[in-house]
Protein backbone atom coordinates (compact mmCIF):
# COMPACT_ATOMS: atom_id res chain seq x y z
CA UNK A 1 0.00 0.00 0.00
CA UNK A 2 1.32 3.45 -0.89
CA UNK A 3 0.10 6.80 0.38
CA UNK A 4 0.55 10.00 -1.60
CA UNK A 5 0.02 13.66 -0.84
CA UNK A 6 -1.67 16.11 -3.19
CA UNK A 7 -0.04 16.58 -6.59
CA UNK A 8 -0.77 18.72 -9.60
CA UNK A 9 -2.96 17.38 -12.39
CA UNK A 10 -2.00 17.77 -16.01
CA UNK A 11 -4.51 18.43 -18.73
CA UNK A 12 -6.58 15.32 -19.37
CA UNK A 13 -9.14 16.54 -21.88
CA UNK A 14 -12.70 16.07 -20.68
CA UNK A 15 -14.36 14.79 -17.52
CA UNK A 16 -17.96 14.00 -16.62
CA UNK A 17 -19.22 13.75 -13.03
CA UNK A 18 -22.38 11.67 -12.85
CA UNK A 19 -24.18 12.74 -9.71
CA UNK A 20 -23.24 16.24 -8.56
CA UNK A 21 -24.35 15.72 -4.96
CA UNK A 22 -22.19 16.57 -1.93
CA UNK A 23 -19.16 14.54 -2.92
CA UNK A 24 -19.68 15.05 -6.65
CA UNK A 25 -19.83 18.81 -6.14
CA UNK A 26 -16.69 18.67 -3.98
CA UNK A 27 -14.89 16.88 -6.80
CA UNK A 28 -16.11 19.42 -9.32
CA UNK A 29 -14.97 22.32 -7.15
CA UNK A 30 -11.49 20.85 -6.78
CA UNK A 31 -11.28 20.03 -10.49
CA UNK A 32 -12.28 23.56 -11.39
CA UNK A 33 -9.82 25.09 -8.95
CA UNK A 34 -6.76 22.93 -9.55
CA UNK A 35 -6.84 21.10 -12.87
CA UNK A 36 -6.80 21.93 -16.54
CA UNK A 37 -9.58 19.81 -18.00
CA UNK A 38 -10.69 21.53 -21.17
CA UNK A 39 -14.24 20.25 -20.82
CA UNK A 40 -16.02 19.60 -17.50
CA UNK A 41 -19.57 18.24 -17.39
CA UNK A 42 -21.91 16.98 -14.68
CA UNK A 43 -25.32 15.46 -14.17
CA UNK A 44 -28.01 15.76 -11.53
CA UNK A 45 -31.40 14.10 -11.13
CA UNK A 46 -33.68 17.13 -11.41
CA UNK A 47 -33.80 19.91 -14.03
CA UNK A 48 -34.14 22.77 -11.53
CA UNK A 49 -30.98 21.62 -9.73
CA UNK A 50 -29.12 21.35 -13.04
CA UNK A 51 -29.59 25.08 -13.62
CA UNK A 52 -28.52 25.89 -10.06
CA UNK A 53 -25.35 23.75 -10.13
CA UNK A 54 -24.46 25.03 -13.59
CA UNK A 55 -24.65 28.62 -12.34
CA UNK A 56 -22.67 27.86 -9.18
CA UNK A 57 -19.83 25.99 -10.87
CA UNK A 58 -19.87 27.56 -14.32
CA UNK A 59 -20.01 24.22 -16.17
CA UNK A 60 -22.47 22.34 -18.34
CA UNK A 61 -24.90 20.37 -16.15
CA UNK A 62 -27.63 18.11 -17.48
CA UNK A 63 -30.00 15.38 -16.34
CA UNK A 64 -28.96 13.17 -19.27
CA UNK A 65 -26.18 10.81 -18.19
CA UNK A 66 -25.65 9.36 -21.67
CA UNK A 67 -25.17 12.83 -23.12
CA UNK A 68 -22.73 13.79 -20.39
CA UNK A 69 -20.35 10.87 -20.95
CA UNK A 70 -20.27 11.09 -24.74
CA UNK A 71 -16.63 11.45 -25.92
CA UNK A 72 -15.29 12.08 -22.40
CA UNK A 73 -11.88 10.88 -21.24
CA UNK A 74 -12.74 10.42 -17.56
CA UNK A 75 -16.11 9.55 -16.01
CA UNK A 76 -16.65 9.90 -12.26
CA UNK A 77 -19.56 7.81 -11.01
CA UNK A 78 -20.81 9.60 -7.88
CA UNK A 79 -24.34 8.25 -7.49
CA UNK A 80 -25.65 6.21 -4.55
CA UNK A 81 -24.84 2.47 -4.65
CA UNK A 82 -28.40 1.40 -5.44
CA UNK A 83 -28.46 3.63 -8.54
CA UNK A 84 -25.16 2.46 -10.02
CA UNK A 85 -26.56 -0.35 -12.15
CA UNK A 86 -29.27 1.86 -13.68
CA UNK A 87 -26.83 4.63 -14.51
CA UNK A 88 -24.28 2.24 -16.01
CA UNK A 89 -26.95 0.74 -18.22
CA UNK A 90 -27.82 4.25 -19.42
CA UNK A 91 -24.27 5.19 -20.36
CA UNK A 92 -22.44 1.99 -21.33
CA UNK A 93 -23.06 2.29 -25.07
CA UNK A 94 -21.78 5.91 -25.06
CA UNK A 95 -18.51 5.27 -23.25
CA UNK A 96 -15.34 5.42 -25.30
CA UNK A 97 -13.16 2.31 -25.42
CA UNK A 98 -10.30 4.25 -23.78
CA UNK A 99 -12.40 5.90 -21.05
CA UNK A 100 -11.34 5.84 -17.40
CA UNK A 101 -14.36 5.13 -15.20
CA UNK A 102 -13.91 6.00 -11.52
CA UNK A 103 -16.63 4.94 -9.09
CA UNK A 104 -17.01 6.24 -5.52
CA UNK A 105 -20.07 4.08 -4.78
CA UNK A 106 -19.70 2.13 -1.53
CA UNK A 107 -19.89 -1.67 -1.70
CA UNK A 108 -20.11 -1.80 -5.51
CA UNK A 109 -17.14 -3.85 -6.66
CA UNK A 110 -15.14 -3.30 -9.83
CA UNK A 111 -16.24 -6.76 -10.95
CA UNK A 112 -19.91 -5.78 -10.56
CA UNK A 113 -19.32 -2.61 -12.59
CA UNK A 114 -17.46 -4.51 -15.32
CA UNK A 115 -20.27 -7.06 -15.45
CA UNK A 116 -22.91 -4.39 -16.05
CA UNK A 117 -20.77 -2.62 -18.64
CA UNK A 118 -20.09 -5.85 -20.52
CA UNK A 119 -16.93 -4.33 -22.01
CA UNK A 120 -13.19 -4.29 -21.34
CA UNK A 121 -13.12 -0.77 -19.86
CA UNK A 122 -10.72 0.62 -17.27
CA UNK A 123 -12.45 0.86 -13.90
CA UNK A 124 -10.97 2.36 -10.73
CA UNK A 125 -12.86 2.27 -7.46
CA UNK A 126 -12.35 5.15 -5.02
CA UNK A 127 -13.47 5.79 -1.46
CA UNK A 128 -13.01 9.46 -0.49
CA UNK A 129 -14.24 11.12 2.69
CA UNK A 130 -15.96 14.39 3.51
CA UNK A 131 -12.75 16.33 4.22
CA UNK A 132 -12.11 16.27 0.47
CA UNK A 133 -14.33 19.37 0.39
CA UNK A 134 -11.55 21.43 1.96
CA UNK A 135 -8.53 19.69 0.43
CA UNK A 136 -7.78 17.61 3.54
CA UNK A 137 -9.44 14.37 2.47
CA UNK A 138 -8.30 10.78 2.35
CA UNK A 139 -9.12 8.60 -0.65
CA UNK A 140 -8.41 4.88 -1.06
CA UNK A 141 -8.09 3.52 -4.61
CA UNK A 142 -8.14 0.08 -6.20
CA UNK A 143 -8.26 -1.09 -9.81
CA UNK A 144 -10.45 -3.41 -11.83
CA UNK A 145 -9.23 -6.09 -14.25
CA UNK A 146 -8.71 -3.79 -17.21
CA UNK A 147 -7.12 -0.80 -15.44
CA UNK A 148 -3.35 -0.43 -15.48
CA UNK A 149 -0.83 1.62 -13.54
CA UNK A 150 -1.42 4.65 -15.75
CA UNK A 151 -5.14 4.59 -14.98
CA UNK A 152 -4.40 4.30 -11.26
CA UNK A 153 -1.92 7.16 -11.45
CA UNK A 154 -4.45 9.41 -13.20
CA UNK A 155 -7.05 8.64 -10.52
CA UNK A 156 -4.51 9.31 -7.76
CA UNK A 157 -3.59 12.69 -9.25
CA UNK A 158 -7.26 13.61 -9.51
CA UNK A 159 -8.07 12.75 -5.90
CA UNK A 160 -4.72 14.17 -4.85
CA UNK A 161 -6.29 17.56 -5.53
CA UNK A 162 -8.38 16.95 -2.41
CA UNK A 163 -5.84 15.50 0.00
CA UNK A 164 -3.99 12.21 0.36
CA UNK A 165 -4.51 8.97 -1.56
CA UNK A 166 -3.65 5.35 -0.86
CA UNK A 167 -3.70 2.30 -3.12
CA UNK A 168 -5.30 -0.71 -1.41
CA UNK A 169 -6.51 -4.18 -2.27
CA UNK A 170 -10.20 -4.18 -3.15
CA UNK A 171 -10.88 -6.61 -0.31
CA UNK A 172 -10.02 -3.75 2.07
CA UNK A 173 -12.52 -1.26 0.68
CA UNK A 174 -15.35 -2.00 3.13
CA UNK A 175 -12.89 -1.54 6.00
CA UNK A 176 -11.69 1.72 4.44
CA UNK A 177 -15.32 2.84 4.28
CA UNK A 178 -15.88 1.91 7.92
CA UNK A 179 -12.79 3.75 9.16
CA UNK A 180 -11.93 6.54 6.73
CA UNK A 181 -15.32 7.47 5.26
CA UNK A 182 -17.27 7.14 8.51
CA UNK A 183 -14.35 8.25 10.69
CA UNK A 184 -14.95 12.01 10.38
CA UNK A 185 -18.38 11.55 12.01
CA UNK A 186 -16.70 9.80 14.95
CA UNK A 187 -14.17 12.61 15.24
CA UNK A 188 -16.89 15.29 15.06
CA UNK A 189 -18.59 13.54 17.98
CA UNK A 190 -15.35 13.56 19.95
CA UNK A 191 -14.77 17.26 19.20
CA UNK A 192 -18.33 18.05 20.24
CA UNK A 193 -17.89 16.14 23.51
CA UNK A 194 -14.55 17.80 24.29
CA UNK A 195 -16.10 21.20 23.64
CA UNK A 196 -18.98 20.37 25.98
CA UNK A 197 -16.39 19.47 28.59
CA UNK A 198 -14.82 22.87 28.10
CA UNK A 199 -18.18 24.55 28.57
CA UNK A 200 -18.72 22.57 31.76
CA UNK A 201 -15.51 23.93 33.28
CA UNK A 202 -16.36 27.52 32.33
CA UNK A 203 -15.12 28.19 28.79
CA UNK A 204 -17.28 30.09 26.28
CA UNK A 205 -18.77 27.64 23.76
CA UNK A 206 -17.11 29.18 20.68
CA UNK A 207 -13.70 29.13 22.35
CA UNK A 208 -14.20 25.59 23.65
CA UNK A 209 -15.10 24.36 20.18
CA UNK A 210 -12.08 26.07 18.62
CA UNK A 211 -9.75 24.64 21.26
CA UNK A 212 -11.14 21.13 20.81
CA UNK A 213 -11.01 21.30 17.02
CA UNK A 214 -7.48 22.70 16.90
CA UNK A 215 -6.26 20.13 19.43
CA UNK A 216 -7.69 17.41 17.17
CA UNK A 217 -6.17 18.94 14.04
CA UNK A 218 -2.78 19.35 15.70
CA UNK A 219 -2.74 15.82 17.09
CA UNK A 220 -3.67 14.35 13.69
CA UNK A 221 -0.97 16.41 11.98
CA UNK A 222 1.64 15.14 14.45
CA UNK A 223 0.74 11.53 13.68
CA UNK A 224 1.01 12.15 9.93
CA UNK A 225 4.10 14.35 9.96
CA UNK A 226 6.19 12.47 12.54
CA UNK A 227 5.18 8.95 11.58
CA UNK A 228 5.24 8.05 15.28
CA UNK A 229 2.76 5.62 16.78
CA UNK A 230 -0.12 7.47 18.49
CA UNK A 231 0.68 5.69 21.76
CA UNK A 232 4.19 7.19 21.76
CA UNK A 233 2.87 10.68 21.09
CA UNK A 234 0.29 10.20 23.84
CA UNK A 235 3.01 9.26 26.32
CA UNK A 236 4.84 12.51 25.54
CA UNK A 237 1.82 14.48 26.77
CA UNK A 238 1.21 12.30 29.82
CA UNK A 239 3.34 13.67 32.66
CA UNK A 240 3.62 11.32 35.66
CA UNK A 241 1.18 12.43 38.33
CA UNK A 242 -0.22 15.13 36.01
CA UNK A 243 -3.72 16.05 34.91
CA UNK A 244 -3.62 14.28 31.52
CA UNK A 245 -3.22 10.83 33.05
CA UNK A 246 -6.29 11.48 35.20
CA UNK A 247 -8.28 12.36 32.10
CA UNK A 248 -7.03 9.23 30.31
CA UNK A 249 -8.21 7.16 33.25
CA UNK A 250 -11.71 8.60 32.77
CA UNK A 251 -11.59 7.69 29.09
CA UNK A 252 -10.58 4.13 29.94
CA UNK A 253 -13.35 3.93 32.53
CA UNK A 254 -15.78 4.86 29.77
CA UNK A 255 -14.23 2.25 27.44
CA UNK A 256 -13.65 4.84 24.71
CA UNK A 257 -11.10 2.75 22.84
CA UNK A 258 -13.24 -0.39 22.83
CA UNK A 259 -16.26 1.68 21.77
CA UNK A 260 -14.40 3.24 18.83
CA UNK A 261 -13.07 -0.15 17.75
CA UNK A 262 -16.59 -1.56 17.80
CA UNK A 263 -17.84 1.48 15.85
CA UNK A 264 -15.36 0.83 13.03
CA UNK A 265 -16.23 -2.88 13.05
CA UNK A 266 -19.96 -2.12 12.85
CA UNK A 267 -19.64 0.45 10.05
CA UNK A 268 -17.39 -1.91 8.08
CA UNK A 269 -20.00 -4.65 8.26
CA UNK A 270 -22.72 -2.21 7.24
CA UNK A 271 -20.65 -0.86 4.34
CA UNK A 272 -20.71 -4.26 2.66
CA UNK A 273 -24.51 -4.19 2.46
CA UNK A 274 -25.06 -0.71 1.00
CA UNK A 275 -25.48 -1.91 -2.59
CA UNK A 276 -28.18 -4.41 -1.69
CA UNK A 277 -31.82 -3.51 -2.33
CA UNK A 278 -34.32 -4.04 0.45
CA UNK A 279 -35.49 -7.61 0.89
CA UNK A 280 -38.94 -8.56 -0.37
CA UNK A 281 -40.93 -11.14 1.60
CA UNK A 282 -37.77 -11.99 3.49
CA UNK A 283 -35.84 -12.78 0.31
CA UNK A 284 -32.54 -11.00 -0.20
CA UNK A 285 -32.18 -9.63 -3.72
CA UNK A 286 -29.00 -9.25 -5.74
CA UNK A 287 -28.23 -5.68 -6.80
CA UNK A 288 -26.19 -6.85 -9.79
CA UNK A 289 -27.67 -9.86 -11.59
CA UNK A 290 -25.23 -11.40 -14.03
CA UNK A 291 -27.37 -10.93 -17.12
CA UNK A 292 -24.48 -9.67 -19.21
CA UNK A 293 -21.67 -12.12 -19.92
CA UNK A 294 -18.31 -10.38 -19.85
CA UNK A 295 -16.06 -11.42 -22.74
CA UNK A 296 -13.22 -13.77 -21.88
CA UNK A 297 -9.89 -12.14 -21.14
CA UNK A 298 -7.33 -12.46 -23.87
CA UNK A 299 -3.61 -12.64 -23.30
CA UNK A 300 -3.19 -8.98 -24.22
CA UNK A 301 -5.83 -7.91 -21.68
CA UNK A 302 -4.06 -9.26 -18.62
CA UNK A 303 -2.02 -6.99 -16.40
CA UNK A 304 0.65 -7.81 -13.85
CA UNK A 305 -0.22 -7.43 -10.19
Amino acid sequence: MSIEKANGLDSQGSVAVLGAGKMGSSLLTSIGRNSHFADVRATVKHTHRAALVSKQLGIHVTTNNAEAVRNTDVVLLCVKPLYVQTVLQEVRSELRDDVLLISIASAVTTQAIESVLGRHLAVVRAMPNTACRIGQGMTALCTGRFANEDHLSRAARLFGLMGRTAEVEESMMDAVTGLSASGPAFIFTIIEALAEGGVRVGLPRDLATTLAAQATLGAAAMVLETGSHPAILKSEVTTPGGCTVEGLLELETGSIRATLIRAVDTTTRKAGTLARPAAIDGQSLSAYPTQIALPTLGASDKRSV
